[in-house]
């Protein structure tokens, strides 16, 4: 009978924990969907939820139980995805700065608590140093960033590379370059003139409403397509399907560029909650 108590008990905690986990998702979602100078918010609702309730979940495990692996096997791998798919280490930063402060507003967990948390995701970007495409400097606290001489230096070095650099590019080509280059994958679906077409492929840049790629295909000007935006291959992952149409076509690099502008929203609508 006790026994069975018991497990009555750890079901209800973890139907509590899990109910808690959902809300403090969805609020970070909502928040990381309107941070407008982190590449993350160009990413649907739906996703920013998963990704905030994974590290929600990594960081209760670390502070329940004292397991410091999944806050730092996450971070190192979120660290490399990111770096591939064209983030920049500043979005990841803004993305775990976040996901803690909306925990704190939220969930009520208290500052003093994540202080081992933040040791642990400092030492993890710092095991990444030469690893990854970012240049992550050494001794990095994700929450300060650089001392501000670091900054200063740094910025400084930034305007002059970037001077010289919009210098010597022709001037027809600084509004693709002004683009983000987010490389996510995506998955396209649709009836063309030719017959049905289902392509996987990687995004050349995207915007809140829409997105940008190169593909063989024939699509054309304002057929309706359904877009799997980002798309995961791996067992178990859930992709969110959109409605979506070309609005622009383009020829680059022998292929063709193509622009869609999503016909529904990626906000906090599009979830069914």
């Amino acid at each position: 009978m006790m026994a069975f108590q018991e497990e009555q008990e750890t079901t209800k905690a973890q139907a509590r924990q899990t109910e808690r986990r959902d809300r403090y998702a969805a609020a970070a979602g909502e928040r990381l969907r309107g941070a407008a100078e982190c590449q993350f918010s160009l990413l649907p609702y739906d996703e920013l939820v998963r990704v905030a309730g994974t590290w929600y979940e990594a960081c209760a495990e670390a502070m329940l139980r004292g397991n410091y692996a999944s806050i730092d096997q996450l971070i190192r791998e979120q660290t490399r995805v990111a770096a591939e798919e064209g983030f920049e280490l500043d979005d990841l930063m803004q993305l775990l700065r976040l996901c803690r402060q909306v925990a704190i507003e939220k969930d009520g967990w208290a500052e003093d608590q994540f202080s081992d948390v933040d040791a642990v995701i400092d030492d993890a970007l710092g095991a990444l140093r030469g690893r990854v495409a970012w240049d992550i400097p050494e001794g990095l606290n994700y929450l300060t960033g650089l001392s501000k001489a670091d900054r200063d230096r740094a910025l400084h070095e930034k305007e002059q590379r970037e001077a010289a650099r919009k210098a010597a590019e022709p001037r027809g080509e600084r509004r693709t370059h002004g683009r983000n280059k987010l490389r996510l994958p995506i998955r396209v679906r649709g009836v063309l003139e030719s017959g049905p077409v289902d392509e996987i492929t990687r995004t050349d840049n995207v915007a809140k409403g829409g997105l940008y790629f190169l593909s063989d295909q024939p699509y054309f000007k304002g057929v309706s397509l359904q877009v799997m935006y980002p798309y995961w291959s791996t067992p178990g992952a859930i992709n969110h399907e959109y409605r979506a149409q070309v609005v622009r076509l383009d020829e680059r690099e022998k292929r063709k560029g193509v622009a869609i502008k999503f016909l529904e929203s990626l906000g906090a609508k599009a979830s069914l909650r």
